[in-house]
């Protein structure tokens, strides 16, 4: 039982050590500001991108979408469509965006295997023994961005602003409109 156990503590640690994901926030306020002049946002429409940052149009499609799909998630604004009449300019700058490549090695481990027999007379018996096996190596692919958010107010001063990159098994653009979600319910907290 004992090296059944082990063995299963080891599998385990194999599986989750092939498991990347990550979340990192860096995220600047400014104290002084009265937040309470601010009263409506516009929320820019082009997304801006990093020097190294490329999207198909889909993907920008999607993440405008993204944008403005959560808009109902800033609930203590009124969200405009003219930048002349708005108290606060939301703007976002992709820093990265794409999809990691990494190869994971064959790796040889010992499972525990059930041997059964049924005899002539109908008897059935089992025995347990350990095998070694090769796992052959693959290819293990995660995707990632990266995401400067920054809310201005009229002339330019930075309010608010977080840069937020995450990297998982997940599609990105699912992980971006999260991101999009956690940073408008976060400007409500300003208020």
């Amino acid at each position: 039982m004992k090296k059944y156990l082990s063995s299963m503590l080891v599998m385990m640690c194999i599986l989750l050590s092939a498991v990347v994901a990550s979340a990192e926030k860096a995220e600047w306020k400014a104290d002084n500001y009265n937040i309470n002049k601010v009263q409506k946002i516009y929320v820019e429409d082009v997304v801006e991108k990093g020097d190294n940052v490329s999207f198909s149009e889909l993907e920008d499609l999607k993440i405008r979408q993204s944008l403005d799909e959560n808009e109902k998630y800033i609930k203590k604004y009124r969200i405009v469509n003219n930048k002349e009449i708005a108290d606060a300019v939301l703007s976002v700058k992709m820093l990265s965006w794409g999809t990691n490549k990494r190869w994971v090695n064959e790796e040889k481990v010992t499972e525990n295997q059930t041997i059964t027999h049924t005899g002539k007379d109908g008897k059935t018996s089992s025995v347990t023994i350990p095998v070694t096996v090769t796992k052959p190596g693959y290819y293990y692919y995660t995707q990632y961005f990266s995401a400067k958010f920054v809310l201005t107010d009229k002339d330019g001063n930075i309010i608010f602003e977080r840069i937020d990159k995450r990297e998982d098994e997940k599609n990105a653009y699912d992980m971006f409109n999260r991101a999009v979600k956690d940073f408008y319910k976060d400007v409500n907290s300003l208020k």
